[in-house]
């Protein structure tokens, strides 16, 4: 399969995969996934942002699985002398639904179909798939509604933290995410990106600031200057779990999740830091000198 969808760690391809086997009917090990991308001729693919590649790709995936199954079924019909509807595909074979002992290999027609006198039909199965999101429309600026993405994902998100009333300092405990995911199509692949999505907005939220001077120049535009969770900052235990209410029009059902893990890790902090601290925090990055002066400046 080539895709034009980067690969940043997320496991798209191995998504991909999965959807091309189940579509197929076929083990993982038989589907060959392109992974380096090339704009010189790879497909046109959107952008890997908004928690879409899953449903973007999946979809386009799907639509190409069918046409390449159309094809190999016009190919075997030829070759098993009877009708496409009479087809079926699945376990490296094309057979018939009657009669699945007879059939022939998905290698044997992939590149046509040769007759016993060396006449040959049809040619190379290359399946074709693209998808658009569709019916999405602008928010309106007096109501606020309108639908700008394709799903909405319900999701909740909370912090333990253990906080040390003498120095302002705590240290996070527990970070837990449970969300609507629609199909968990790989859970472990999805539950390691809500963990990583969990440590990034826990990073943002305890530590991570851009400091400008008067003039706004950035003053710690280096990794050695601008602070992120380090080692052993992060919590000792991420909880995940995944509610299934598969999306109509999503591949298998699937929503996209990839931002999810981030989104709500600074209000929990903050939430959890307010009510250890008996203050409203409601400003970033959470350090402990922020929240002594704002309980310094709530005492007054």
């Amino acid at each position: 399969m080539s895709c034009a969808a980067i690969e940043l760690g997320q496991g798209t391809k191995t998504i991909l995969a999965q959807i091309i086997a189940e579509r197929l009917k076929m083990e993982m090990n038989m589907i060959h996934i392109t992974m380096e991308v090339n704009s010189s001729y790879d497909p046109h693919q959107w952008r890997t942002v908004a928690s879409s590649t899953t449903y973007l790709g999946g979809r386009a995936v799907l639509a190409a699985c069918d046409d390449a199954i159309s094809q190999l079924k016009r190919t075997a019909a030829i070759a098993l002398q009877c009708s496409e509807e009479d087809l079926e595909v699945g376990g490296g074979r094309v057979y018939l639904k009657p009669n699945p002992e007879y059939g022939v290999q998905i290698k044997d027609i992939a590149l046509g179909y040769q007759f016993p006198n060396g006449h040959a039909v049809e040619g190379q199965v290359v399946g074709h798939g693209k998808y658009i999101q569709r019916h999405l429309t602008p928010m309106d600026k007096e109501t606020g509604f309108g639908k700008p993405g394709p799903w909405w994902s319900v999701g909740t998100q909370a912090i333990e933290v253990e906080w040390d009333t003498r120095d302002y300092t705590y240290k996070i405990l527990k970070a837990v995410t449970v969300l609507d995911g629609g199909t968990i199509i790989n859970p472990a692949t999805a539950t390691q990106q809500m963990r990583g999505g969990m440590y990034l907005g826990l990073s943002f939220a305890s530590s991570e600031e851009f400091l400008f001077d008067e003039k706004g120049i950035v003053q710690n535009p280096q990794l050695r200057t601008y602070q992120i969770i380090r080692f052993g900052e992060q919590p000792m235990e991420y909880l995940v779990e995944f509610i299934e209410s598969p999306a109509a029009d999503g591949p298998y059902g699937a929503r996209g999740i990839g931002e999810y893990g981030v989104i709500g890790m600074a209000g929990a902090l903050a939430n959890s830091l307010s009510t250890a601290a008996q203050v409203e925090l409601n400003h970033l990055p959470l350090i402990p000198e922020l929240i002594w002066k704002t309980k310094k400046e709530h005492l007054k």
